[in-house]
């Protein structure tokens, strides 16, 4: 993914800046707690809430494997809210017909930009848009990908 399609260099490196310090799945969830069903607004305009349940799993170890290290994963995890009010959609998909999808309208891809050490890289959310309407769109999981944002053209 170029940076282009998130802003500026200038803009995606100021938007990399995460505001708090995590290395830890308690110091995540402690700071995860404070925006647990406050509503979110993403760059691309989608709205979501963020359930304990799907807390839970972020901090998970499967889902912390998933990501580039545990390190970027709980700074990733402790800075939701800032990555997700900077998180662009640039592709869509479908709903993966292998799973179950029988209570989901539909499952959003959401990338942000994070700082990492010397480096700039992704995390991609994963929004799941409820099929009943009064349930919303949940943040589901979080995964900080090994792609240098800074590098790409």
């Amino acid at each position: 993914m170029p940076v282009r399609m998130i802003g500026t260099l200038a803009e995606v490196r100021e938007m990399a800046i995460m505001k708090w310090v995590a290395s830890t799945r308690e110091e995540a969830r402690i700071i995860l707690q404070k925006i647990i069903n406050k509503p979110l607004k993403s760059r691309a305009g989608i709205d979501a809430t963020l359930s304990t349940n799907s807390m839970e799993k972020m901090l998970s170890g499967k889902a912390v494997d998933k990501s580039v290290n545990k390190e970027a994963h709980f700074l990733a995890a402790a800075n939701l809210e800032k990555l997700f009010s900077n998180a662009i959609e640039p592709f869509k998909f479908l709903l993966n017909p292998e799973k179950n999808n029988e209570n989901y309208r539909e499952v959003r891809r959401l990338y942000a930009p994070m700082s990492f050490g010397k480096r700039i890289i992704p995390v991609k959310f994963t929004v799941l848009v409820m099929m009943n309407e009064k349930e919303g769109k949940r943040i589901y999981s979080l995964e900080a990908i090994n792609v240098d944002l800074d590098k790409k053209e």
